[in-house]
């Protein structure tokens, strides 16, 4: 029998958690042979853990980390799997979009062999800009990042042990999971889903927060940003050069030539200094993952536990702070 962990990470999911629970019941009881833990980890502000508390009297299998506060999906993700006991770990969010049915497609490509299986599968946004955004920065962070991370995966996943327990050694605040699986080079497959419709509730998955989660890709996996920064103070230190040496001798073959040149002046004043912030906020992203580092405070903070194993007090809760360092 092979133990299966399925890591979710909830902010206020309460309407989707039941399904969720049904229907991997259902997928399990389809594999007699195998077995599963499911592992919340939560950060809502609704009465999520209440319920997954409900679904842990009735499962044991149903634990629960409470986070002290919003960390962050990574970060959540991360907490489940420093707690993961399978021999398996499956990473997943909770609004059914992945389906879970796909799980014994990921375990076929894991009994094979393969340590990483991730599911590729086309955005599902409804707006035209989100897809071709998402399009473009998959195609682009696979150009330019030091590891190769597959097309159009997301975080539903399985890992192997040896994948989990290399993930639980990282200490890094900064986490883009879909890099950090493959980075080690393990052997991967992939499977193709069709992802579903949210099945309730709003998503907390908004443009802003992409954007952070690409920004995060980026700037994880690759140093081109600087070295394009550098390559354009290059550039337009060249071209300053050229156009003051074409200046200069257009004056010199004809003084009356330049008159006023006022709207020059300022365009060339709000373009280089447009660049000049640009590479200094190129910088300043990498400083300041350079100062998160170095604070070396937890990377999340447990608020109390419900179903491991090590938990102490009534119900099996911690109730002291544990943090992740």
């Amino acid at each position: 029998m092979s133990l299966i962990s399925i890591v979710v990470p909830t902010h206020n999911e309460l309407p989707n958690l039941d399904s969720l629970y049904a229907r991997l019941v259902t997928v399990f009881q389809g594999m007699p042979g195998d077995d599963f833990e499911l592992i919340f980890c939560d950060d809502s502000t609704d009465l999520t853990p209440e319920r997954i508390a409900a679904l842990h009297d009735v499962d044991p299998r149903v634990k629960l980390v409470r986070l002290s506060r919003r960390f962050g999906q990574a970060i959540a993700i991360t907490a489940g799997i420093d707690r993961a006991t399978g021999e398996a770990v499956v990473m997943m969010d909770a609004d059914l979009q992945d389906p879970p049915e796909s799980i014994p497609m990921l375990m076929q490509e894991w009994r094979r062999g393969n340590e990483v299986v991730y599911a590729q599968r086309p955005s599902s946004s409804n707006y035209a800009i989100y897809k071709v955004c998402s399009h473009i920065f998959y195609r682009l962070l696979r150009k330019i990042a030091s590891v190769e991370i597959p097309l159009d995966a997301g975080e539903f996943r399985l890992l192997d042990r040896k994948v989990v327990l290399y993930l639980q050694r990282l200490s890094e605040h900064t986490r883009y999971l879909r890099g950090l699986t493959v980075l080690p080079g393990f052997r991967q497959a992939s499977i193709k889903i069709t992802r579903a419709n949210r099945l309730q509730g709003r998503t907390n998955y908004n443009f802003r927060r992409s954007m952070r989660v690409a920004v995060d890709g980026i700037l994880s996996f690759s140093i081109l940003p600087l070295r394009l920064a550098t390559l354009l103070g290059c550039v337009m230190t060249l071209t300053s050069f050229l156009v003051a040496v074409g200046y200069l001798i257009w004056r010199i073959v004809n003084p009356h030539i330049f008159g006023s040149g006022w709207p020059s002046i300022f365009i060339s004043i709000l373009m280089f200094s447009g660049i000049q912030l640009i590479v200094l906020g190129i910088l300043g992203e990498y400083i300041a993952r350079i100062f998160v580092e170095v604070q070396n405070r937890p990377v999340y903070w447990v608020d109390y536990e419900l179903g491991f194993e090590h938990c102490l007090g009534a119900n099996g809760r911690r109730q002291q702070n544990e943090p992740r360092l």
